[in-house]
């Protein structure tokens, strides 16, 4: 039997999630009886749920990758890959808390949705480059492939 890596399976779903949170709420911004209002701040919950169990299977592989003895440029991009993904782990959580915070604060203020849209356009880039970060290690450096 293979023993094949979590972490590729698992790391799609903050990716994809973030990002249409993004597209959900500028939609919602554009035309708002088009969108629920809530559907972004919904999808950047599962986003961070997802985020941790994709961070705790990228740090298992990174141990594994540890012991190989890559170069030194590949060891530095792991080592950005892993910041930037701690980045989109905690920023969704801090996000997500502070939004639900203002949201029940004042649901009349649309201010906070606007808001929202930048924030997640920032954590769409962050984790945007967190993959791109993946990518390279994966298909430029051959990193995890057996």
């Amino acid at each position: 039997m293979m023993n094949l890596p979590l972490h590729p399976a698992l790391v799609h779903f903050p990716i994809a999630l973030i990002v249409t949170a993004f597209i959900f709420q500028a939609i919602h911004l554009w035309k708002m009886h088009l969108m629920c209002r809530t559907a972004s701040m919904w999808l950047l919950g599962f986003a961070a749920l997802s985020s941790f169990g994709a961070t705790v299977s990228g740090q298992e592989e990174a141990t594994k990758v540890g012991q190989v003895g890559y170069e030194t440029i590949i060891l530095e991009t792991i080592k950005q890959h892993e910041l930037m993904a701690n980045i989109t782990t905690w920023g969704s959580v801090i996000v997500l808390l502070m939004w639900v915070y203002f949201f029940l604060k004042d649901t009349q203020d649309y201010r906070v949705d606007k808001l929202a849209l930048a924030f997640l356009g920032l954590l769409s880039c962050v984790v945007l480059f967190t993959s791109y970060l993946g990518g390279t290690l994966t298909y430029i450096y051959g990193v995890g492939i057996p």
